[in-house]
C-alpha cells in the first residue's frame, strides 16, 4: 500500500493532504495568507497524527509547482524536497492549473465542457490555461490581460466554457457570454492533486529531487 502526502502552496491557500492507493484519507486546509513557511511544518504533523501514520510510512511527496506566488512555490518545493531527500522517496510535481482544472472537473462531475482555472496575477491579469473534460490541455498555460475580448475564439469553438478559481472575481466583472459559467467552490487544495499524482506514480513519472524548480510563467514579483 502506498501512501501519498500531497501539498499546494501556490496560492494564499496552505493545504496537505495525505492518501493511499484508494482514496484521501486526510486533508489539512487554510486561507489565511501566505505565511506557508510557518504552518506547513506543522500541518504534514497535523494529517499524520489524523490516519494514524509515521513519516517513514509516506512512500511519495506530491507537490504542487505553480504557477502561483512566488514565495509560496518556493516554500512549497523546498519543504518538498527535504522530505524527499531525508526518506529517499521520489517527488512528483503538478502543475496548479492542472490541479485545478481536475478540482473543477470532479465538482462539475465530469461535464462535457471545456474548464478554465484562472489564478489571480494581480490588477487585470491572470495565469490561466484551459482544458477539456479528459485534463487534456486545449490551451497552454500562459499569463494574460483579461478583457471583454478575452477567450473569444475558445467560446466560439465551444459549447461551454467553466472558469473557476482565484481569478474569477476579476474576471467575472468584465466577461460575460451565455456560455461562460463561473464556479464559485475552492479548487486550490492538494486533494485535487490525488488523481493526477496516482497516474504518475504508477507509470514512475517522478521529477527531479535535486534539479526540479517551480513554474512561475513569468518573471519574479516580489509583491506577488
Amino acid at each position: 500500500m502506498n501512501h501519498l502526502l500531497l501539498m499546494d502552496t501556490s496560492t494564499q491557500n496552505c493545504s496537505v493532504a495525505i492518501g493511499n492507493d484508494d482514496a484521501i484519507l486526510f486533508q489539512k486546509f487554510q486561507n489565511d495568507g501566505f505565511n506557508h513557511a510557518a504552518i506547513l511544518p506543522s500541518f504534514v504533523q497535523a494529517c499524520l497524527q489524523a490516519t494514524n501514520l509515521q513519516l517513514a510510512q509516506i512512500n511519495v511527496v506530491v507537490v504542487g509547482i505553480g504557477p502561483g506566488s512566488y514565495t509560496g512555490l518556493r516554500v512549497g518545493l523546498s519543504f518538498a524536497k527535504a522530505l524527499c531527500t531525508a526518506l529517499k522517496i521520489p517527488l512528483i510535481t503538478i502543475s496548479t492549473l492542472e490541479m485545478m482544472a481536475n478540482g473543477m472537473i470532479q465538482i462539475c462531475e465530469n461535464e462535457n465542457a471545456v474548464y478554465v482555472p484562472l489564478l489571480d496575477a494581480r490588477r487585470m491579469e491572470v495565469y490561466t490555461a484551459a482544458y477539456n473534460n479528459e485534463l487534456e490541455i486545449v490551451e497552454e498555460p500562459k499569463a494574460m490581460i483579461v478583457t471583454e475580448n478575452s477567450w473569444q475564439e475558445l467560446i466560439a469553438e465551444n459549447k461551454k466554457i467553466i472558469f473557476g478559481g482565484p481569478g474569477v472575481v476579476k474576471t467575472k466583472t468584465v466577461l460575460s457570454h451565455e456560455k461562460v459559467n463561473f464556479l464559485t467552490e475552492e479548487i486550490c487544495e492538494a486533494k485535487y492533486l490525488f488523481s493526477i499524482a496516482l497516474k504518475k506514480l504508477k507509470h514512475h513519472e517522478f521529477s527531479d529531487v535535486a534539479y526540479s524548480e517551480p513554474f512561475y510563467l513569468k518573471e519574479f514579483n516580489e509583491r506577488i
